[in-house]
């Protein structure tokens, strides 16, 4: 019998496993969707326009809420910085990759959308974080993790979470890393 399923059970299978894996990681994920229209005001759940700025529907979730909410859609998977966030390294930042694997402080690297590189951090410790109220969206800093579909938006890992063992660098350690790579440069 033919499926009459919107979405392919691969795409569902693939975001639910890791929507659900971040989750479990403690990485504060939440649904994409896009931002209110500015026409309507309302959000637009039914499709993804080219140009969009994503925004989180609801906060962060749990591996149970992972789960359920990615179930029946594939939802884009959005990393809302709080605890555990990015530092940006720019466009192709493989000469930053070098630095931090020397330092012992190589995490996750996500690159996209776009050219840019964003390694994966651990905030908890770094008492230079503002405190305030998390990005909601894309152009706030919430970063499009893989493997999320969005038309003109295309994120992708160049070092997955589980190559490095979910191990996530602090982000003081990192940024030292970091500025020893740039003095040398």
């Amino acid at each position: 019998m033919l499926s009459t399923h919107p979405y392919p059970a691969g795409a569902l299978t693939e975001m639910r496993c890791a929507a659900t894996e971040y989750a479990a990681h403690g990485w504060p994920i939440c649904r994409g969707v896009p931002a209110p229209s500015a026409r309507t005001g309302a959000l637009e759940d039914q499709s993804l326009p080219e140009a969009t700025d994503l925004i989180c529907r609801g906060g962060p979730v749990s591996e149970d809420e992972a789960f359920e909410a990615w179930t029946d859609r594939p939802w884009p998977i959005l990393l809302r910085p709080g605890a555990i966030g990015v530092i940006d390294l720019g466009p192709g930042g493989s000469g930053a990759e070098a630095a931090l694997r020397s330092a012992g402080c190589l995490g996750p690297i996500v690159v996209g959308p776009g050219l840019r590189w964003h390694l994966i951090v651990d905030h908890a410790a770094d008492t230079g974080v503002r405190a305030g109220d998390p990005p909601r969206s894309v152009r706030e800093g919430c970063v499009l993790l893989p493997p999320s579909q969005v038309p003109g938006q295309i994120s992708r890992w160049r070092i997955t979470p589980q190559e490095t063992a979910w191990f996530v660098p602090d982000s003081a350690s990192a940024r030292a890393a970091l500025s020893g790579q740039t003095r040398r440069d």
